[in-house]
């Protein structure tokens, strides 16, 4: 599992001119957010929960803002560097607080793809350095490279192949011994990595660096396009999981077969992918929240580890004779109610009219209607691709 994220924040600030005398790129407000918290809370989504802003530039403003702070549920941390050293330098400022395995990306670049597929591409491969790469034609502002069949990377010096390093790759401590006190990774440290230990991954999603004004003034109808997104919302018990009643324990939990395909294939076709789950069992007196929040853990890290991501998990404990009162309340979270479905909207910007809810029942075709979306509906025996 990748939890934790640094994102460069360093550079002069002289590109843009005048836009960024005052404040860095970064922390140019687009669409009423900061341009990191929009990158932040991006990588919430995946699971990073731990952020390192490796600055430089106007430290103390990105300190005032962020520093032992949480957004998105992300714990931040400024790191501030006395001179600029480059993306290199800045991973080796910080060397001593890495994790075993780590995220990387600019904090001026946008590239929207699942990263979950992009972590488990890096744990298959066994590899120290696994890029993400975008296809770009007649830009020769970046750096390029070259592909093999099986992802292994190289220099593309003479900038033909059109591949550039998107500013977003997972990494390895193991980098570390390689790394320059002062300088870059892609001209000083990628190459040097054993041909074996560097990988990189073509995606085709969209993808924007604000370094100069012509795609800066792009940024806000770019961020409202890949923030608003179409759902697939899932029932779980019968869908995610053979439906056994009451299922709250690992042990007992039964996985459809090809679910974590079918979820990356939502995944790497843009959508946020939610589960909404009716579990009564709560009220009843079956088992606890804290139960259910154990295995709803367990079954997100089982995704992500297949390359596939689930943005949330909302459930219903609400059963009308239960002993509790709290869980005889918020009776509008159980389906065939859509209270869930709302609370995913206020969470998350949802384009309602593109996104469909897949489950197993009558309640659940009900509640795609209540909420005015598509239905699909499944049993246990039916394939799912």
């Amino acid at each position: 599992m990748i939890t934790q994220g640094l994102i460069l924040c360093g550079g002069h600030g002289t590109r843009l001119g005048n836009i960024t005398k005052r404040v860095p790129k970064p922390l140019i407000k687009v669409n009423n957010f900061t341009v990191v918290e929009h990158i932040i809370k991006n990588l919430s989504r995946f699971g990073i929960n731990q952020i390192f802003l490796l600055c430089y530039y106007k430290f103390e403003l990105f300190k005032k803002k962020f520093h032992k702070k949480k957004y998105f549920g992300v714990e931040i941390r400024c790191i501030k560097e006395k001179k600029l050293l480059g993306s290199s330098g800045a991973l080796f400022n910080v060397r001593k607080k890495l994790h075993r395995h780590f995220l990387m990306c600019n904090g001026d670049t946008f590239f929207d793809i699942n990263i979950s597929d992009l972590a488990y591409e890096y744990f298959n491969k066994k590899a120290i350095a696994f890029l993400a790469l975008k296809k770009l034609n007649d830009d020769k502002r970046y750096d390029q490279f070259r592909i093999t069949k099986n992802g292994k990377l190289s220099l593309d010096v003479k900038k033909k192949s059109k591949l550039i390093n998107s500013g977003i790759y997972i990494l390895s401590k193991k980098i570390v011994p390689y790394l320059v006190k002062f300088g870059s990774l892609e001209k000083e440290v990628f190459m040097k990595l054993p041909k074996n230990k560097i990988f990189g991954k073509r995606y085709n999603s969209r993808f924007l660096d604000m370094g100069i004004k012509k795609d800066l003034n792009k940024l806000p109808k770019f961020l409202n396009f890949i923030n608003f997104k179409p759902c697939l919302f899932l029932d779980r018990d019968g869908v995610i999981n053979k439906d056994n009643d009451y299922v709250f324990q690992k042990e007992k939990f039964v996985w459809r077969k090809n679910i974590f395909k079918y979820v990356k294939k939502y995944n790497d076709n843009n959508y946020l992918v939610i589960i909404i789950t009716n579990q009564s069992g709560i009220g009843r007196g079956f088992y606890k929240e804290s139960d259910v929040k154990k295995l709803h853990n367990w079954m997100v890290n089982k995704f992500r580890s297949n390359g596939a991501n689930i943005d949330k998990i909302y459930y219903a404990p609400y059963f009308k004779d239960s002993k509790i009162y709290k869980y005889r309340l918020k009776k509008n979270l159980r389906k065939p109610n859509i209270g869930m479905i709302q609370e995913a909207k206020k969470d998350f910007n949802i384009k309602m009219n593109q996104s469909i809810l897949i489950g197993d029942s009558e309640t659940d075709k009900q509640t795609a209607i209540n909420a005015n979306i598509k239905f699909r509906i499944l049993s246990f025996e039916s394939k799912l691709i």
